[in-house]
């Protein structure tokens, strides 16, 4: 009542003081059952508004809310703060736009934003990735697309949503744009298989499951991964805090600082490496990306989850899965 009748599940959480998890133990439906029980409106900024179930109304309500928050901040807004104050997360913005917000600002008519970095296009990208393809008759780790490549790993990575959408979109890339090349014969129709990184990674795990005990008071590990000096998968945050620390560097982070109070991290990470360009990033790290939520934290205060597990769908927040990760670095490194 105090927004002109319409609230959204990020409000109510924040104001109400109940989590996302309990909404959900209490209502099959979530928040959209609560909010039709409350009588109220869905809220225009919702990403899961009832009303935008189709590629074209999300697109409309992307727009709008686009046009809505630069109006409100001098007409202009950036990538980050469009992220922030709609609930339209980074991911569900590039599923819609193909362009990402580069291609929503333009519908929306904004002008391009001073801390918003020179977007690469999808040609850019992926010709980036096949300079280096072709040079290594592979697909390359992290450490080699950096060494190679003038594109940073982390905007590509970004724009296709992991390793495993760059090489499917690469090799419908290479399909369209060099039928003939030798090259295909090299990528995999689905899956990862980089050169340098743990076979126990890449098989299924519920191919060959060992035999299953009683569980008993003694440690508890995860699957073992034998990644450099690091045995099993992490079980719980702290492992995943260890982990990273011991590919940051790697990834394109530089920390600043770790501690206790939220965000767990601060760090700054390499935008565009031929410009030498760094920008500040804060980091939450989860064991599984939903834990943010039962933690009772706030997106706004937070850039980056770095977990082991991504199990939010629609996260609003930029995430890191390391398992994934783990898929694309070197593990003969000490």
């Amino acid at each position: 009542a105090e927004n002109g009748g319409v609230i959204s599940a990020r409000e109510f959480v924040q104001k109400g003081g109940f989590s996302r998890e309990v909404i959900t133990r209490l209502f099959d439906g979530g928040w959209s059952e609560l909010r039709n029980a409350a009588g109220i409106a869905p809220h225009p900024y919702a990403p899961h508004n009832d009303t935008a179930n189709d590629l074209d109304a999300k697109r409309m309500a992307m727009i709008t809310a686009a046009k809505n928050i630069a109006a409100q901040s001098d007409g202009v807004t950036s990538a980050r703060e469009f992220a922030q104050r709609s609930g339209f997360s980074r991911d569900l913005i590039y599923r819609v736009f193909e362009g990402g917000w580069s291609e929503l600002r333009e519908a929306a008519g904004i002008a391009p934003h001073p801390s918003d970095p020179r977007p690469y296009t999808d040609e850019q990208l992926l010709k980036a990735y096949h300079e280096v393809v072709s040079k290594l008759r592979k697909i390359p780790t992290i450490n080699q697309f950096n060494r190679e490549a003038q594109i940073s790993w982390s905007a590509v990575n970004s724009r296709f949503r992991g390793q495993r959408g760059i090489v499917s979109r690469y090799r419908e890339w290479l399909i369209a744009f060099e039928p003939q090349s030798d090259l295909i014969e090299l990528i995999p129709v689905s899956g990862v298989e980089v050169g340098d990184s743990d076979p126990s990674l890449q098989s299924d795990p519920s191919a060959s499951l060992p035999k299953e005990w009683g569980k008993t008071n003694r440690t508890v590990y995860g699957e073992p991964i034998s990644f450099r000096g690091l045995r099993h998968a992490p079980v719980n945050e702290q492992g995943v805090v260890y982990l990273f620390g011991m590919v940051s560097y790697e990834l394109g982070f530089l920390v600043e600082a770790v501690h206790i109070a939220f965000p767990d991290c601060e760090a700054k990470r390499c935008i565009n490496r031929k410009e030498k360009r760094w920008e500040r990033v804060r980091i939450e790290f989860e064991f599984q990306s939903r834990n943010f939520l039962a933690h009772g934290h706030d997106p706004k205060g937070c850039d980056l989850i770095v977990c082991w597990e991504h199990n939010w769908r629609d996260c609003p927040i930029e995430v890191v899965e390391l398992r994934q990760v783990l898929m694309t670095l070197d593990d003969s490194k000490p």
